[in-house]
């Protein structure tokens, strides 16, 4: 059999190093085991499914962790436990929690980056608010799925280089979206739309830290009203009531005739 540092990642070539008699395994927050592969993690490289499964749980074992004892307190310990996995498995995927933070850190990007070809041009009729409100429920269901990560990715990438460089990223796309879309709806002179577009992103995310401080949903109502005050203050619009009267006016009009 080939030595286990020349195979990609698998939860079986994982598991086996963990379990084979006489194996070193890592102790928590210690770093890789002996068996360590040389190289990149496997976080950074081409996985088959069952490896790409194993990291995927991995990943989701440790959002639940962040969420709930934070990032800085959290230990791979804590990780492998809610993983139902071992320490040589973590290894053979990440070289360390902070390495796992930047994978997670890498995919909320890349669902943020998605959303940028989900909003179209919105005018200031109904259709745009329907249009901003879907754009901003999925902005809102993206930020509470990786709001663990968010924390601490803040904290950190002001010394992380690489977190840094992803936020940046992210935040340069989802602004540069926003400020086109704010442009085409031929805003007043007195309003720069990137500004306004940074200010958008920077409220929607409070908003949501507010909201979470608070132990409050961010429910229907608090999206209803998000949408109504963009639309309205930089779209020209006049919030959901033209949607409700449309939808109202359709069936009286097929039966005046």
């Amino acid at each position: 059999m080939e030595p286990v540092r020349t195979l990609p990642g698998s939860w079986d070539q994982a598991d086996m190093t963990a379990r084979t008699p006489g194996r070193k395994t890592a102790t928590p927050e210690a770093g890789p085991p002996s068996a360590q592969p040389t190289g990149e993690p496997a976080s950074k490289r081409a996985l088959r499914s069952q490896g790409r499964r194993t990291m995927r749980k991995l990943l989701d074992a440790a959002m639940v962790v962040f969420a709930r004892r934070g990032y800085h307190a959290a230990r791979v310990d804590d990780i492998v436990k809610e993983a139902r996995t071992s320490h040589g498995t973590f290894y053979l995927y990440f070289s360390n929690k902070e390495d796992l933070l930047r994978a997670l850190a890498r995919e909320a990007g890349d669902v943020v980056e998605s959303l940028h070809a989900q909003l179209g041009p919105v005018d200031p009729g109904p259709d745009g608010w329907q249009s901003l409100r879907t754009w901003i429920e999925q902005f809102s269901d993206a930020w509470q799925r990786y709001a663990p990560v968010l924390r601490a990715w803040t904290d950190l990438a002001m010394t992380d280089p690489e977190l840094l460089e992803l936020g940046q990223h992210a935040t340069t796309g989802v602004v540069g979206l926003l400020a086109r879309r704010i442009r085409e709806s031929g805003p007043p002179p007195s309003l720069d739309p990137h500004v306004a577009a940074e200010a958008l992103v920077a409220m929607v995310d409070r908003f949501h830290h507010l909201r979470e401080f608070a132990g409050r949903p961010v429910d229907t109502v608090a999206l209803d009203t998000l949408t109504t005050m963009v639309h309205r203050g930089l779209f020209g619009g006049s919030g959901p009531e033209p949607v409700k009267a449309a939808r109202a006016r359709k069936p009286a009009a097929k039966t005046a005739r």
